[in-house]
């Protein structure tokens, strides 16, 4: 129950964004504010996890008809992949979103990515799997890629909580060839990690 590291504690909220809750806990202050270096940062990463709540409402639904769960390993959706198998410490967020999250200093770590397309959520860069790639990212970014051809629902305005939201105004995201990363995005004009 040591205070964590400012890194350590944006790490571990670059992961429980892509949980289905995401909750600050401990002994020692877990609050943002508590660390000022890496507020902003964080900051950052609660807007997006807003911005993605119609993402999580669409999940949620799924996961109560199918039985998956939101937070899933990598053979749910790769069974016949020896590789995927092996992995533990990638995991799919629902359907859509394939995070692999930084677990040691260095700001580098190598990336699964199973068969098939797959498009960096950040850059819009196309990447065509099964292959092992070597990814470098500043502490502002975790590295985090979206199946091509999908689309999730987000929500397109910033708020400081869910009762602020009309679900009605959702828009969709698409993964598709005019996908150019996040930056260009409908919701680059909202967030800025």
């Amino acid at each position: 129950n040591d205070r964590p590291s400012d890194e350590l504690f944006v790490r571990w909220t670059q992961v429980g964004v892509f949980t289905s809750h995401l909750r600050f806990h401990g002994s020692s202050a877990r609050e943002p504010w508590e660390y000022p270096a890496v507020e902003g940062v964080v900051r950052e990463w609660l807007k997006l996890r807003y911005a993605l709540i119609p993402y999580f409402l669409r999940e949620a639904e799924q996961a109560v008809s199918s039985g998956l769960p939101i937070f899933r390993s990598l053979v749910f959706h790769h069974e016949e992949d020896p590789i995927a198998w092996t992995i533990e410490d990638e995991f799919y967020c629902g359907g859509t979103f394939l995070a692999a999250p930084i677990l040691g200093d260095s700001g580098a770590r190598s990336v699964y990515l199973p068969a098939g397309e797959w498009i960096d959520f950040w850059t819009g860069e196309r990447r065509e799997g099964p292959v092992v790639i070597r990814v470098e990212q500043p502490l502002s970014r975790m590295p985090l890629y979206v199946r091509s051809g999908s689309s999730i629902p987000f929500y397109p305005e910033p708020v400081a909580c869910t009762d602020e939201m009309d679900l009605s105004r959702s828009a969709e995201i698409v993964f598709d060839e005019g996908y150019r990363g996040f930056r260009s995005s409908a919701l680059g004009s909202i967030i800025e990690l």
